[in-house]
């Protein structure tokens, strides 16, 4: 299948609101700006705000300024229409260190209908852009850059994920995750646990990954300012408009819709004749 990860990519997106990255080990942090490919649905990296050179006396490194990480819950799970998930566990730490414990297991169920994806992430870490000013007057002062592009404003990295997308047959999923050795949140690395995916794949694409030395980033949210913030001043009138980062766009995708194997579907411009 020629697009199989635009595919998941559309699916997941419209579940969520964010981008899926096809290639989790591949990193893409908060500050990168560029554009979505057309035909794979992965992100084109072109730059990053935090090293790109400004005149205007913005201090990238100040600390006020840089992407702030907090930890999130267990588990962070999305999953498409015609998935639910009908059974969800997770485990404490073992006792014993160096026992083979379950941290994560779900099951989930694909009607079949139409394809449908799920991610499952262990020990989510969300990593966003501070909403300061600043970073506007960096995009302002560079429009000859900027304008167009898009921009990183979150990240979601975690220890282990999990990639499913379905094809059209019914079927019940499940994976596990196995640890070894004390389960610890991520931080530079995937933690001190050892872990391994155990699952039972039948029809559809399956992707994963558990390396302890890893940092997977599968989810990353892109935004875009307002198409008046590129307008100058005296463009605009009287007209006072929030520019602030929390107004900014969700990025749309360069597709039209998709049908089951990632293809645009045909638009059929109709055009009436009168007798």
């Amino acid at each position: 299948m020629g697009f199989e990860s635009r595919k998941f990519i559309d699916l997941i997106r419209t579940a969520t609101s964010r981008w899926a990255n096809w290639e989790p080990p591949t990193a893409i942090n908060v500050g990168d700006y560029g554009l979505i490919n057309k035909d794979t649905g992965e992100f084109e990296w072109e730059g990053n705000l935090y090293t790109t050179k400004n005149s205007i006396g913005i201090d990238m490194t100040d600390e006020a300024l840089r992407p702030v990480e907090t930890e999130g819950e267990e588990k962070y799970i999305v999953k498409s229409w015609g998935v639910t998930a009908k059974k969800v566990d997770t485990a404490a730490e073992a006792e014993v260190p160096g026992i083979v414990n379950v941290a994560l297991k779900v099951q989930f169920q694909f009607s079949g209908k139409k394809r449908a994806a799920a991610l499952v992430m262990y020990k989510p870490r969300y990593i966003t852009l501070p909403k300061d000013e600043r970073i506007t007057k960096l995009l302002k002062s560079k429009h000859n850059v900027f304008e167009g592009k898009y921009v990183v404003t979150e990240v979601i990295c975690c220890a282990a994920y999990v990639m499913y997308m379905s094809s059209n047959i019914p079927e019940t999923f499940s994976v596990s995750l196995q640890a070894t050795g004390p389960i610890v949140p991520v931080v530079n690395a995937g933690g001190a646990a050892s872990f391994t995916w155990s699952s039972e794949i039948s029809h559809g694409t399956y992707r994963e990954g558990s390396e302890s030395t890893a940092k997977y980033m599968p989810l990353y949210r892109l935004k875009k300012p307002r198409p008046s913030f590129w307008r100058l001043l005296g463009e605009r009138g009287e007209e006072q408009i929030d520019h602030s980062i929390e107004k900014w766009e969700d990025v749309d995708p360069p597709w039209n819709t998709l049908d089951e194997e990632g293809e645009e579907e045909e638009i059929c411009d109709v055009v009436r004749s009168h007798v």
